[in-house]
């Protein structure tokens, strides 16, 4: 009960009336829509109001039902201090403009978002609605890419073209992040779902996921399936499931064997990774070389950044993935400099400083913490199969996120989306429940 914070006294009014009905439904089918849109380019307009009307619905609903509760998530603290310091950065920022866009469009927004997702869902069935959406669009979403990969010539051994589906055909990483978000929460659901025919869709979903991915050629979301993978084997230990551990042991060996080693990361056999030691010496034009290599360009932009943080860690040069390139880009250097850092972490510490950094860390921590509990103390199969994915989806989208500055846009929506069910799922509606009962 500490948790709950009650706003009006009046829970339960007028929950069942005709209008009150409509609003919910209308706000679970924009989210249906916005569910489905999120992964393609394009649908600008169509995310936002699919957003904007529910966010203006829930507080219709609220206003008439007079039955609005506040459940805190835990999240609200490293919220509010990773929103204060990005404020923070808008005097020392090198385009205050952009960086107050950004704090609108990359951060509040996507926190709208997951609130607006936490407080609109009315049931759990709810939650497994959108997620049912969210599979089907994934399954539309890859089965482009195969149609873009064939028109374009690709060959599935060899990096000739990157499909990426709906998203960005021809580049492939951010619908590699994509299906890495979308793969746990079909893989639990195998295990979760109870009904044959509910095992047999996910399957065939899951398998054509993991061929999707396959054909985006990012090294960056395979490293992130693997480390994804280690994860569910550890999940799986824990609750016993020996036999279902060595198949997928042994299934990721050698997988990692037969293909990836030999194909996917050869790159990696004829280039010549710097040591530590060397990294740190070297310049960013001698670290990228005559003609770098993608791998080279991201080593150098990461030393670039290195550099610039070594004089100041505390200075914050903005709140903005793209405020790097207008900082650090001139023409002797600009063949190599991307206008992002393409890792993340090391792009919070530029644009907000180390204090920025840690505070970042601390709420993906926070978020981490909050699914590891739900897993563990888990008393139903729904707070498990919820719990299980959004750990696993975390661990994948903050990996793939060290090697590109993905946590924004489309893939940043999406993951706030998806906590927002989660935790809607496993905290906000038995909560409710609870405190309906104790009345």
């Amino acid at each position: 009960m500490k948790n709950i914070q009650i706003i009006s006294n009046k829970l339960g009014t007028n929950n069942s009336s005709p209008v009150i009905i409509w609003i919910d439904r209308t706000i679970l089918f924009c989210f249906s829509i916005l569910v489905f849109v999120l992964p393609i380019a394009h649908t600008a307009t169509i995310r936002y109001l699919a957003l904007y009307i529910p966010v203006a619905l829930l507080i219709l609903r609220y206003y008439l039902a007079k039955d609005f509760i506040w459940i805190k998530t835990s999240f609200e603290l490293p919220l509010f201090l990773f929103f204060i310091v990005a404020i923070a950065s808008l005097p020392t920022s090198v385009d205050f403009h952009e960086s107050l866009d950004q704090i609108w469009g990359e951060l509040l927004v996507p926190i709208l978002l997951f609130y607006a997702t936490y407080f609109a869902l009315r049931k759990g069935t709810d939650g497994l609605l959108l997620l049912k959406i969210f599979f089907l669009s994934s399954f539309l979403f890859s089965l482009y890419s195969f149609y873009d990969f064939y028109r374009h010539d690709g060959t599935w051994p060899f990096i000739t073209y990157r499909a990426g589906g709906l998203r960005d055909p021809g580049g492939g990483e951010v619908a590699g992040l994509y299906h890495t978000m979308v793969i746990p929460f079909l893989f639990w659901g195998i295990f979760y779902f109870k009904k044959i025919w509910q095992h047999i869709g996910l399957s065939i979903i899951l398998v054509i996921n993991f061929l999707a991915l396959q054909i985006t050629f990012t090294r960056a979301a395979v490293l992130a399936l693997g480390v994804q993978t280690v994860l569910i084997i550890g999940l799986l230990l824990s609750e016993k499931r020996w036999l279902w551990s060595l198949i997928i042991l042994i299934f990721a060996i050698s997988v990692s064997f037969l293909y990836i080693e030999n194909k996917m990361f050869r790159e990696m056999h004829t280039h010549k990774i710097p040591t530590l030691k060397e990294y740190m010496t070297l310049t960013p034009k001698e670290i990228a070389g005559p003609s770098p290599t993608s791998m080279e360009q991201r080593l150098a932009m990461w030393k670039t950044a290195i550099d610039k943080l070594s004089k100041n860690p505390f200075y914050p040069h903005g709140y903005g993935r793209f405020l790097f390139g207008k900082t650090v880009r001139t023409d002797k250097n600009k063949h190599f400099t991307y206008p992002q850092t393409h890792n993340t972490f090391i792009g919070i510490a530029f644009e907000l400083g180390i204090q920025g950094l840690i505070i970042f860390l601390w709420m993906i921590g926070t978020f981490l913490w909050v699914c590891w509990n739900y897993w563990r103390n888990a008393m139903d199969d729904r707070t498990s199969y919820m719990s299980a994915s959004l750990l696993t989806m975390m661990v994948g989208y903050w990996v793939d996120n060290f090697f590109g500055s993905f946590d924004g846009d489309d893939s940043k929506l999406l993951f706030m989306m998806l906590l927002g069910i989660g935790m809607a799922v496993m905290h906000r509606i038995p909560k409710e429940r609870e405190l309906s009962n104790l009345r």
